[in-house]
């Protein structure tokens, strides 16, 4: 039986972490098939903290701690797959948070895992918090709000988009800011291990190998998480895979509801409520998926849609009784999710390559 790796041992940490590239913020990416994206650390001390925060700002709100580290090793380095994002981070003592606000003007809908090498985190989710050790990784759902305090990290980060999870994963919403061990886990400790190395080698990958490596991490991703965290029984986790998969191919349909799903599938109520009792009812969870659909559309590059045909798009009745809908969940009208740009102070083609890559990540 293999031991469980010492955080503490520095030949057992994250390659990715432990690479000098990553380390120094003078570096250059080398050339490469795989785009990457490397913060780099100002050499004034006094301007290190607002460049963090700038640089995570249009993904986060960030506060460094004012008793924070900010010497030396801060780093994020971040290669774009086109599948997924992979990339290793070394942060100081901080405070993160997305709100529903942020959320909205993003668009994205996608899932984050964080393995933690180094460091611990509390992480809130508005309905619970949870403790994040070394050797723990954590979920994050891109489309709910977080708050997240802690101390100096190190971690190896994977960004997927939903529909890599959902399609096989059923309760992936419900892992939001959960904490999970990997260190002592076989497949979990794979797959980091899987990803570290993927980070390692990026620069040095074509783009052939690229593409089926990302799949691979994905098809590992969703290993991780079966069937442990799903559904409790087998038959009620394939049940609710194949509803939520109807659910997403009828979102433009008004007549979606729960009547239509117990005649799709021959369920009983009280088998149907079972199935989406964590999501809040499975109203809930076809508003949820309607809304996230129309914020994706309302952002999406190439100019904005009417907002009334978002609202018909997305299965809603009327664009007042969307607009009324999208505002409760996200804080703005469907009709300001285009002030994102003029907000953050730039244009679409000037935004950070982080977030542009977020927006184009597709499945």
């Amino acid at each position: 039986m293999s031991e469980t790796p010492n955080p503490q041992d520095p030949a057992s940490q994250d390659p990715a972490s432990q690479d000098p590239a990553s380390q120094d913020p003078a570096s250059e990416a080398s050339a490469s098939a795989i785009p990457c994206d490397r913060f780099r650390l100002p050499a004034d001390p006094d301007r290190r903290a607002g460049t963090w925060e700038a640089h995570l700002a249009s993904i986060y709100a960030v506060t460094v701690a004012r008793d924070a580290d900010l010497s030396a090793g801060i780093g994020l380095t971040t290669y774009n797959f086109g599948s997924v994002l992979l990339g290793s981070v070394s942060a100081p003592a901080q405070r993160l948070e997305r709100n529903a606000r942020m959320i909205a003007r993003q668009g994205v809908d996608h899932i984050l895992l964080q393995f933690y090498t180094v460091g611990q985190s509390k992480v809130e989710n508005g309905r619970r918090a949870a403790a994040v050790k070394p050797w723990q990784l954590v979920v994050f759902d891109m489309a709910q709000p977080v708050v997240t305090e802690a101390e100096a990290v190190c971690a190896t980060n994977i960004m997927l988009p939903r529909a890599h999870l959902a399609d096989h994963i059923a309760t992936i919403e419900g892992l939001h800011g959960q904490s999970l061990d990997y260190g002592g886990t076989p497949v979990r400790r794979l797959f980091h291990t899987f990803l570290s190395g993927l980070a390692s080698c990026a620069e040095g990958l074509s783009a052939h190998e690229a593409r089926h490596l990302s799949l691979s991490a994905a098809h590992l991703c969703n290993a991780c998480f079966q069937p442990d965290e799903g559904a409790a029984r087998a038959s009620d986790r394939l049940t609710s895979i194949a509803i939520r998969r109807f659910i997403e191919a009828e979102l433009g349909s008004e007549a979606l509801d729960a009547p239509a799903i117990l005649a799709r599938f021959g369920l009983s109520r009280s088998n149907l409520y079972r199935v989406f009792e964590a999501d809040g009812g499975v109203a809930a969870y076809i508003r949820e998926r309607r809304l996230l659909r129309a914020m994706r559309l309302l952002t999406a590059p190439g100019g904005k849609p009417r907002v009334s045909a978002v609202a018909y798009a997305t299965g809603f009745s009327s664009e007042s009784a969307f607009s009324r809908a999208f505002h409760r969940r996200f804080g703005v009208l469907p009709r300001e999710t285009g002030l994102s740009a003029a907000l953050s102070g730039m244009g679409r083609e000037a935004q950070p390559a982080l977030v542009s890559w977020m927006k184009a990540l597709a499945a």
